[in-house]
């Protein structure tokens, strides 16, 4: 049975994504809000990214990136840590080091933390003989330094092996597809909200400030979103 956090509906509850494309693909996080909005919940999300970037970038504010001015003049309730996806495999320690100082950083208030644990690159997965090693290091740091895990790259990978014919990543192999992005998308509504992803839509948009345009954050086609729905419900043994 997987631990889930229940959010409260009556006050906004806001959220920042710290990550890098992996996070932003397809709109990730927009459409993670957009699942709360369709269920009645009040959250407010929010983002730091750029592509490429590492944990280290993020608290250095290297390459633009403002992420520790954000934290430090916005209140967020939940925060969520992306480090680039090939760092705990070949840079564990510089992991560690980085998610360390975000989550004892003097907030405040008591924000909750989250580990992203992505799936690994196809070139990886070859040269590891775990199957699950990134998935591993998180749930290893959980056990010594609390806080949860968004175990995103294991339900990839189970997912994977039940639809082998549904594309999770895009054709460099690497980033995620538009059915990998809403996965992520629905793991990450359903552990924070403990509502089950059953019945979300598979596409979301917003209108243009003149409402004469459409804007998709994400579209699936088929039935690819009621199976991707129905498996993450599953797998929280809702």
């Amino acid at each position: 049975m997987v631990s889930l956090t229940v959010f409260g509906q009556t006050k906004k509850e806001k959220i920042l994504f710290i990550g890098n494309s992996f996070t932003f693909n397809w709109n990730m996080p927009r459409m993670v809000e957009k699942m709360g909005e369709h269920n009645g919940f009040n959250w407010d999300v929010d983002q730091s990214t750029l592509g490429g970037s590492y944990l280290e970038e993020h608290w250095k504010g290297e390459r633009g990136l403002t992420t520790r001015e954000k934290l430090s003049k916005k209140v967020y309730d939940h925060i969520i840590l992306q480090d680039h996806s090939t760092n705990p495999i070949v840079n564990p320690a510089n992991t560690i080091n980085y998610i360390k100082k975000f989550v004892n950083l003097p907030l405040k208030n008591r924000s909750k933390w989250y580990f992203f644990s992505t799936w690994m690159y196809p070139y990886l997965s070859k040269k590891s003989n775990d199957t699950l090693p990134i998935n591993k290091f998180y749930k290893k740091l959980q056990s010594k330094i609390g806080h949860e895990v968004l175990e995103i790259g294991k339900v990839f990978k189970l997912f994977s092996q039940e639809y082998p014919e549904i594309k999770l990543l895009g054709d460099d192999n690497k980033h995620p597809s538009p059915q990998g992005s809403y996965l992520a998308a629905c793991v990450i509504f359903t552990q924070l909200s403990n509502v089950s992803p059953i019945g979300l839509p598979s596409r979301f948009f917003d209108q243009d400030e003149l409402e004469k345009q459409v804007i998709y954050y994400n579209i699936l086609y088929g039935d690819t979103g009621i199976k991707i729905q129905k498996f993450v419900n599953d797998y929280f043994n809702l």
